[in-house]
This record gives C-alpha cells, structure tokens and sequence, in this order.
C-alpha cells in the first residue's frame, strides 16, 4: 500500500535474493580462482601432516627422537588447534572483518607457521644446545603447530562458505557443482602433497627441509592467487554479532517463560498508548525459547529465534560425527605407527630395493575419493532418484560411519597378525630417515583395505557432512556453522590424546615407547574404537528412525519483521474459534 512506513509484506523483487544477477562468466573465474588456491593450501597441509609423527619419531645424528606418544600427541595438537580454532574464524568473519578477509588473516598466520617449521627441519630439531632433551625443541615446535592451526581453523571456516557465495545466484545446482570441485580439489592437493613431498621427505637427503620449503612456497602462491581474483569476487560485509543475539534470544526465552508472558501485546515492538484485548494464546507445542518472539511477547523477529533453534539441532547432528573423525584421524597417527613397524619393501627377503613411503598409503584414501565422488553424483545418484529412493544427508552419514567402523576392525585384524608375525621371529631391521625400526616382516601392503576403506567413508560422511552442514545453517550462521563443523573434527582429534594418554595412564600397555613398540596392543586401542563407532552408530540409526532432523533452509523466502509477528497461523483463540484470516490489529 503506498504511503506504508513499514509494508506487512516483503516485494520479492527488492530483497537482496534477488539483487545480484547470475553472471557465469564471473562465478567462473572466481571459482577457478579459488579452487585452484584450495589445491596447493591442501597440498601444503598433507605434505606436512602425513609425515608430521615420522619426522618427530625419527632419528638423527647425537640428538634424541620424540617417543611414539609424544609424537601421536603433537599430530592430535595440530588437527585440534586447527579445527578448534574455525570457529573463531567463523564468528569473526560473520560478525567483524567479513569471509575475504578472514581468509586473507588466516593465511598470514599460517605461512608464518610453515616459516618456523622450514627453520627448525632445517636445524634438524635442534635449536642451539637444546638437542639433548627427551623431545628436543618441544616448545618451539607446539608453538609452531598451534599458529599452522589457527591458519588452517580460519581457511576451513571461511574458504567453503565464501567459495559458495560467488555461486549463489546460480541456484542450488551451482552450489552443488562447486561443493564437489571443491572436495576434489581438496584431495587432488592431497594427492600430489602425499605422493611427491611425503617421498622427498622419507628418501632423500634433508628431505624434510626441502619438503616444508617447497610447502612453504605453495601457501604463498596461494595466498597470491586467491587475492588476485579480488575484481571478480562478490564480498559481503560482515552481519550482527549473531552469537551475541543467540545468547540474548536464550536469555529473554528464559526471562518471559518465568514471567508467563506469552502475548503479542506483550512485545516492546507492539506497545501502544491504549491497548485493545486479543484473546489470543500460543500455539500449542511451542517450547520455552518461542517466548523471545515477538509473536508470543518476546522481542526477536520470529525468524531469528528459528534460526536460532534450527542452529542447535544442526549442532546436535554434527556432534554425531565426533567417533568419525577420530576413526578419520587415524590415517596420520596409529596408521602411520603401525606402518612404520610393517616391512616397506616390495619383496618381502630383501631390503635392497624400493622402500615404499609409509605416508603413500594415504594415497589410497584419496585415490578413492577421487574416483567415487564423480561416480555416485554421475551414476548411482541419478539412478537412485529414478527409482524414488532419497539419499539423503544424515543417510549418507551413517553409511560413513559403518563403514569407517569396518576400516578400525579390519586395521586392528591386520595390527594382530603384525605382532603374531613379528612374535613368531619374522622381524626385519629398516632404516627410515635415520631411524632404525625393529618391524615385522609382514608388507605394509596389508594396510591397503583399512586405507580404502576410510576413504570410502569419507566420501559418504565426509561430503554428506559439509553439504549438511552448510545447506540447514541459516545464512546468518554459515561461517559459524562450518567452523563448528570443523570443530568437531578438533574435538574428535583431542579425544584421540584423551585415549592415548588414559590408556597409558592406566598402564595398559596398548602404545608402548619405540623400543617396546612391538610389545603393545595397538589392536586392542582400535577395537576401543570401534566399540564406540559402534554405539554412535547406532544412536544415529534410532535417531533416522524417529525423524527427529532440522529442515533445510529455503532461502527464497524471507519474511518482514512485522508480517512473521502477526501470522495467523501462530495462534488460535482461547474459545476454540477459528484462526483469523487476516492479522489482527
């Protein structure tokens, strides 16, 4: 209606939906733009992480080596750090300095941790007379760790969101296209960081000085990169402090739920000089936070407070990844112990020829991905669809979740028959970066299947996760949303030291020191997990059976504060009339 201060309803064509035109040209190139940087931040990351617990583990000439667990432990710090801190990364970017620059801050952070680590692999560990200590340059090497963490927490928090901003107005196909890009390019970097640096690294000399320097390198053309295509990028300014608003909005649900206040009068933005009686109630079912709308007497816009309760059940189903993650973590912490102790040559009565990476059997892992990813969204999805059958997120999660519970079992099998083989007398003497392993003959070609496996799982629970996370976040919640995804992850990965630590604190002898590696139980630490992948999962199954799922946010319909306060079918009359048709005034 003309002359309206405050219109009851929102013209689709003026909300900001609607205001930025689809350009597939631009969308293009900053795609490129940013996948491209995702690929040599990721080829980085993996070059170092891989290969991160034998380059503590090993030894060199008239220094000491880390001990297995405070080796294990560093790897935990640096997976926790980083996905601890993504939602730092998150809040910050959604409330203060918007996603570009929390990138832009993040990546600084982490070449400056890459720097230091180059510096110490050059000095060998080994900084001034400090080389004599049971783990030598400890304190240099936990700060360096927690700045690559907090560079890595602020590109997973604000990378993918901000990617998908630039695909946006191309629809939710566009979006899709560009998750999938980017989880390829993702384990297309950490492909070539595994296969290339992680063999640098173990073969050549100073290895881990020339892989950190060319990993160095790559986190600065990435850098580069990713601010050159600045003209093409759409940039959104940061929003509220919504976690503030959060806090508010539970508080007032609390206050008005003591007060009973439940009536649209009772709402400071409907206070008048006279007031006529509405014998309206809440709609039945409501829970205490509804009372911070304006539509039951509160003062947030009834689509905040939604928000607000689809962002904790988001929370509740990312929480039930956490078992995944440690399972997941396992590929760059047990796995690689357990590798390290297996026989790394091809022929299994000799030692002379080609010594296989322990880190490559993360290649298996990302070879997998890479080849499924393409076929389930290019065939068996589309076929699936055809015959009705819905896949879903939280489905495609739990079949992650029993598949990475069969990698744990099949790598506890394969842990057993390792210390039966090396009981039996069938132990070799391999040299590896200076270090001498007393391993059993068995290859470690036997680990292929639980590799396989994990990277199966990945793609299932991996991918179904970010999609979830991202498509039920409400847009005011993305960046911390998927930094909290993340998070789950870091608290995955410190439970990893709460079991190592408790289990060696108890004197069970599941992880012992180097040079009684052998006599441990690393099978009896995988069926721990197992045993707890086991219970999630099957939390999670009666959780499918009850539907009990946030919906998926439709971002084409956006309500104004007044016509969300007023909507009829929030109430009914206390005498059992009919709902109004029209708002009540």
């Amino acid at each position: 209606m003309e002359g309206e201060v405050r219109p009851l309803l929102l013209d689709s064509q003026c909300s900001p939906m609607f205001i930025l035109p689809w350009d597939p040209l631009r969308a293009k190139k900053s795609g490129i733009m940013i996948l491209v940087s995702v690929t040599l931040e990721r080829l980085a990351y993996f070059a170092v992480v891989m290969n991160l617990f034998l380059y503590l583990n090993k030894g060199q000439p008239e220094i000491q080596s880390w001990e297995p667990i405070e080796a294990l432990t560093a790897v935990y710090v640096i997976h926790g750090v980083s996905c601890i801190c993504s939602p730092i990364g998150g809040w910050l970017s959604d409330s203060f300095i918007g996603r570009y620059w929390a990138v832009i801050l993040g990546s600084l952070v982490y070449i400056t941790g890459y720097t230091f680590l180059t510096a110490l692999s050059q000095y060998q560990l080994s900084l001034a007379n400090l080389g004599k200590e049971s783990h030598p340059c400890s304190a240099h090497v936990y700060v360096t760790l927690v700045l690559i963490g907090f560079g890595i927490g602020f590109l997973r928090a604000n990378v993918p969101p901000f990617g998908a901003e630039q695909v946006r107005a191309g629809g939710d196909h566009a979006v899709r296209q560009f998750f999938n890009a980017y989880y390829w390019c993702v384990n297309v970097g950490g492909f070539i960081g595994i296969g290339v640096l992680a063999y640098v690294e173990q073969n050549v000399e100073n290895g881990f000085f020339i892989s950190y320097l060319v990993a160095t390198t790559a986190l600065c053309a990435s850098l580069v990169i990713f601010c050159a295509g600045k003209g093409f990028y759409i940039v959104h300014r940061p929003g509220n402090a919504v976690v503030i608003n959060c806090f508010r909005i539970v508080g007032e649900g609390l206050y008005n739920t003591c007060k009973k206040q439940d009536s649209v009068q009772g709402s400071p933005m409907f206070r008048r000089q006279s007031h006529q009686p509405v014998s309206l109630v809440a709609l039945k079912g409501s829970c205490w936070i509804d009372r911070a709308k304006i539509s039951h007497g509160g003062s947030f816009h009834d689509t905040t407070v939604e928000d607000v309760k689809s962002f904790s059940k988001t929370l509740v189903f990312i929480f039930v990844l956490l078992p995944y993650w440690l399972v997941y973590f396992q590929m760059s912490t047990s796995f690689q112990a357990q590798g390290l102790h297996m026989n790394l040559h091809l022929n299994r009565s000799s030692a002379t020829d080609f010594q296989i990476p322990a880190a490559w059997l993360t290649l298996c892992d990302d070879a997998f991905v890479i080849l499924l990813i393409p076929i389930l969204n290019l065939v068996v999805y589309p076929f699936l669809d055809k015959k009705n059958i819905t896949t879903v997120p939280l489905c495609r999660i739990v079949v992650g979740m029993i598949i990475s519970l069969i990698a744990v079992i099949v790598a506890a099998l394969v842990e057993h028959l390792r210390l039966e083989d090396w009981r039996q007398g069938n132990s070799i003497n391999q040299i590896i970066s200076n270090t001498n392993y007393n391993a059993s003959a068995m290859s470690i070609l036997y680990q292929i299947p639980q590799y396989c496996l994990i990277g199966t799982a990945e793609v299932f629970a991996g991918v179904a996760g970010l999609e979830y996370a991202y498509t039920t976040a409400p847009r005011t919640f993305q960046g911390i949303v998927l930094g909290l995804y993340s998070a789950i992850e870091g608290l995955g990965s410190f439970l990893g030291i709460l079991l190592v630590h408790i289990t060696r604190s108890l004197q069970l002898g599941w992880i012992e020191s180097e040079v009684r590696f052998n006599q441990g139980h690393l099978d009896y630490f995988f069926y721990l997990l197992a045993v707890i992948q086991s219970i999630v999962v099957v939390v999670s199954g009666l959780v499918m059976c009850l539907r009990w799922e946030p919906p998926r946010r439709n971002v084409h319909v956006e309500e104004t504060l007044v016509a969300s306060a007023l909507h009829s079918e929030y109430y009914q009359s206390i005498e059992t009339q009919p709902v109004p048709e029209s708002p009540v005034t």
